[in-house]
């Protein structure tokens, strides 16, 4: 029990010490790694745990980001308020796109996400009155309780425990009867079809809590960017979330926040190759696919493995 509670109570300290070591910049940099793990959160439920090709991250990010700035614009709601109800409202849109769509698999399905992709962006492109069209829209101040937060060091105390928070349920979530299903229907659909699990609609649900966690990391990440444009919401986004998801280990809920960590850093590293950023990544991809699927959080859950398998003498 206390291997389980120690690192909890390291989060912990090193969550409420943060703010007071950190500069401004880097809390910004924890927010940013927060919100895009969210959003990589979602692919490795609907890809990691149940085995289905999901390009269309970028659409269920542009939708919660959106959502939550047009519901603020005209109708006045709280983004605190807003992200969530959006996020509601994709979710079940994803699990109804879902029923309709997942009686593909593998690369037609792959096919039919990049389309819901490109689909989600021309449609923003083309609602002028709503989003702006083309030129974007900017997006409204986090407002809480008549608080502004604008500044890293404030968001950084609302966006990282809801990320820790959806962090822990997914985790579970892995370890539920229902993340068994998941598995089972990732390893053979068939035989889990014939085992009385209705296929179709797991796979729906799965495609349901990818779009949710999309839309809501999509409306954190719009807070932090403070506009939104639709050039940044097309496929090679979703792309590029997929590779966040391979890097850092798409079985894992961990290797969400690990694959988050290398990509909000790397550019950093990389400032004198900016214009070939993008090939570094399309390496970086290809690399992990050949050399290390299971990403890199397998660096450390092989070590720790080994250790469990010396403990037991090799009983497991």
């Amino acid at each position: 029990m206390s291997f389980r509670i120690a690192p909890l109570i390291v989060c912990a300290l090193a969550f409420a010490a943060a703010p007071y070591f950190l500069p401004e910049f880097n809390l910004y940099q924890v927010c940013l790694i927060a919100g895009t793990a969210l959003v990589v959160l979602g692919l490795v439920v609907v890809t990691g745990f149940a085995g289905q090709v999901s390009l269309a991250q970028a659409a269920f990010v542009a939708l919660g980001g959106y959502g939550s700035a047009v519901l603020h614009s005209f109708w006045g709601l709280p983004l605190w308020i807003g992200i969530p109800l959006v996020s509601a409202i994709v979710g079940l849109l994803g699990f109804v796109l879902g029923l309709l769509t997942l009686r593909v698999s593998g690369h037609y399905l792959a096919l039919v996400t990049m389309a819901l992709t490109a689909i989600v962006q021309l449609g923003l492109i083309y609602s002028d009155p709503l989003t702006g069209g083309a030129a974007g829209m900017p997006m409204p101040s986090f407002e809480m309780f008549g608080f502004t937060l604008s500044e890293g060091r404030q968001l950084y105390f609302a966006i990282v425990p809801t990320t820790a928070f959806f962090f822990v349920i997914v985790h579970n979530l892995q370890n539920s009867r229902y993340g068994r299903t998941l598995a089972a229907i990732r390893q053979s659909p068939t035989a889990a079809q014939a085992m009385g699990i209705d296929v179709l609609q797991f796979k729906s649900l799965a495609f349901g809590a990818s779009a949710f966690l999309g839309a809501f990391g999509g409306g954190i990440l719009a807070v932090l960017s403070t506009y939104l444009d639709p050039a940044q919401f097309g496929i090679p986004q979703s792309v590029y979330f997929l590779t966040v998801a391979v890097v850092g280990g798409l079985m894992s809920p961990l290797g969400a926040i690990v694959g988050s960590v290398v990509f909000v850093f790397l550019p950093d590293f990389l400032q004198s190759f900016q214009t070939y950023l993008g090939l570094v990544f399309a390496l970086l991809l290809l690399c992990f696919i050949l050399l290390r699927p299971d990403g890199l959080i397998s660096l450390w859950q092989s070590p720790r493995g080994l250790v469990r398998m010396i403990r037991t003498g090799g009983a497991n």
